[in-house]
C-alpha cells in the first residue's frame, strides 16, 4: 500500500464511478481496476461495491478512505514543510471550536491570520468537546477547542482560558437575586438543561448539584444553547451555560447571566500527540492563544479569565 494507491482510492470513493475517477486521476480505467484490486488483496478486504452504476465504498471501504484523507493531507502537508522552512507557514489547517464559542473566536482568529500568515488557509469544524477530542484523535483535526480535563490519552492540550457557568435568565426575572449565586439556589427556578450529557457544561452542573445535595427542577433537555436560549426567553425557565454564548441578549438586555460559585470549565487548546503539529497548526495555535488574551474578561468574552499556562 503505497500513497498513490490511497490517492486513487480517494478519488474512486468520492466519485463512485471507476470511469469519472480514471478520467480525474488522468489513468486508464483498467490500471485503476488493478491498483484498487491490488489494495484489496493486500488488506485482505473489499473495499467497494462494484455494480452498474459505478462502485460503492464498504463499510471497509469508508474506514479506508477517513484515514487514507488523513494521511494523505498529512503527507501533503510534511512537503509543505520541507519545502517551506525559511518562508512563512502555509496549508490547510482544520480547526473545531464548539458551536457557542466558534462565533466568538473564529472570525478573530481568521482576521489575525489573514494578516500574519496569509497562506494558511483554515478549515473550521463546530462539534461538541467530545465529537472534537475524537476527530483529534482520528486525524480529521488538527486543533480543536476542548473542555477539561482530558479523559484518555493521545491529545496534547495548551491551556487557555478558565469561563465560569452562569445562571441565565430573563433580564428583569430577580428571582436569583443579583450577582454570582449559589448552586443551591437554582432549585428555586424551573431549568431548561443545555448541553451533551456526561460531558462539558451538563457534567459539571450534575456533578456539583449532586455534591452538594441539590435537586434541579429540569423541566426541559436540549443540545444547543441556542435552543435553550430562546426558550428561557420566552419564559420557559432558567439555563446553565456559558455568558459568551448569549452575549448579543445580554448587551441588548434580554437576559442575564450570573455566574454560579464553584462551576468554572477550563478550556484548552488540544492537538493530536501522536503527530507532531505542522507549522501551520503550531501557528494557527499560537493565534487562536492570542485571540483569546485580547478577548477574556472583556464584553465578548464575559465571565472569562486567562490560565496561567496559556500566556
Amino acid at each position: 500500500m503505497d500513497l498513490r494507491q490511497l490517492r486513487y482510492f480517494k478519488v474512486l470513493a468520492t466519485l463512485q464511478h471507476f470511469g469519472r475517477a480514471s478520467a480525474a486521476l488522468h489513468i486508464a480505467q483498467p490500471a485503476l481496476s488493478r491498483q484498487i484490486r491490488l489494495l484489496e488483496e493486500e488488506l485482505g478486504v473489499r473495499l467497494v461495491e462494484r455494480h452498474v452504476r459505478g462502485a460503492t465504498p464498504t463499510p471497509e471501504g469508508l474506514v479506508l478512505l477517513d484515514r487514507a484523507s488523513f494521511l494523505l493531507r498529512y503527507a501533503d502537508q510534511v512537503k509543505i514543510d520541507i519545502a517551506d522552512l525559511a518562508a512563512s507557514p502555509r496549508g490547510l489547517v482544520a480547526v473545531g471550536l464548539t458551536p457557542a464559542l466558534a462565533p466568538l473566536l473564529f472570525i478573530p482568529l481568521a482576521e489575525a491570520l489573514r494578516q500574519r500568515y496569509p497562506d494558511i488557509r483554515l478549515r473550521l469544524v463546530e462539534n461538541f468537546a467530545p465529537a472534537l477530542q475524537d476527530a483529534l484523535l482520528q486525524g480529521t483535526l488538527d486543533v480543536g477547542l476542548l473542555s477539561g480535563p482530558i479523559s484518555g490519552a493521545g491529545v496534547s492540550a495548551v491551556p487557555l482560558v478558565a469561563e465560569s457557568l452562569c445562571a441565565i435568565g430573563p433580564y428583569g426575572d430577580m428571582s436569583l437575586g443579583e450577582g454570582p449565586v449559589d448552586i443551591g439556589q437554582l432549585q428555586q427556578v424551573p431549568i431548561v438543561l443545555a448541553g451533551v450529557p456526561k460531558s462539558g457544561v451538563r457534567l459539571a452542573l450534575e456533578a456539583l448539584a449532586a455534591q452538594q445535595d441539590v435537586a434541579l427542577q429540569v423541566t426541559m433537555e436540549v443540545e444547543s444553547i441556542e435552543v435553550a436560549r430562546r426558550l428561557v426567553a420566552r419564559g420557559f425557565g432558567w439555563t446553565v451555560h456559558f455568558a459568551a454564548a448569549i452575549r448579543e441578549d445580554l448587551q441588548a438586555g434580554r437576559l442575564r447571566a450570573q455566574p454560579i460559585r464553584g462551576l468554572k470549565l477550563h478550556r484548552l487548546i488540544g492537538y493530536a500527540a501522536a503527530r507532531p503539529p505542522s507549522r501551520a497548526t503550531l501557528a494557527v495555535i499560537e493565534t487562536l492563544k492570542q485571540v483569546a488574551r485580547d478577548l477574556a474578561g472583556t464584553d465578548q468574552w464575559p465571565h472569562s479569565s486567562l490560565l496561567d499556562a496559556a500566556g
